[in-house]
This record gives C-alpha cells, sequence and structure tokens, in this order.
C-alpha cells in the first residue's frame, strides 16, 4: 500500500477515513469510542463511561474531523 500523500510505502492506516500514510506524513489526533447513553435513565445517579478516548490516533491529516456532542 502506498501513502496518500507521497507514494512511498505506507506504515499506517487513518482511523477516520482509511488513507493509507508513511511514517513521515502519519499526523496524530484524538479518537472516541462509542459515543452516548447506552440507555436512557430515568433517574440521573451517577455518571457512567460510555466512550473510550483514544490519544495519538494516527490521521492522515487530509479529513476533516468533527466532533459531535451526543445524549
Amino acid at each position: 500500500m502506498k501513502c496518500w500523500h507521497c507514494d512511498s510505502e505506507a506504515k499506517a492506516i487513518c482511523v477516520f477515513c482509511g488513507r493509507a500514510v508513511c511514517a513521515e506524513h502519519r499526523k496524530t489526533n484524538d479518537y472516541f469510542l462509542g459515543y452516548g447513553e447506552k440507555h436512557a435513565r430515568a433517574v440521573f445517579i451517577a455518571s457512567s463511561a460510555t466512550a473510550a478516548k483514544v490519544r495519538n490516533a494516527t490521521w492522515c491529516g487530509v479529513c476533516e474531523v468533527e466532533y459531535a456532542e451526543t445524549y
């Protein structure tokens, strides 16, 4: 597989769009998994983690990442 930017050998895949990138063109961004509530709560008792944040996830630098709030 070739790098999206320079056609050299790719070392990683962008987690946001799937473009291949070489080590030189690899950028990082935060990636979130599992947005939102698993179920509706009738009464708020305590918060619970329903998402995971991955730091330094591979990003191609081309695709535009836009985060949105969920409920």
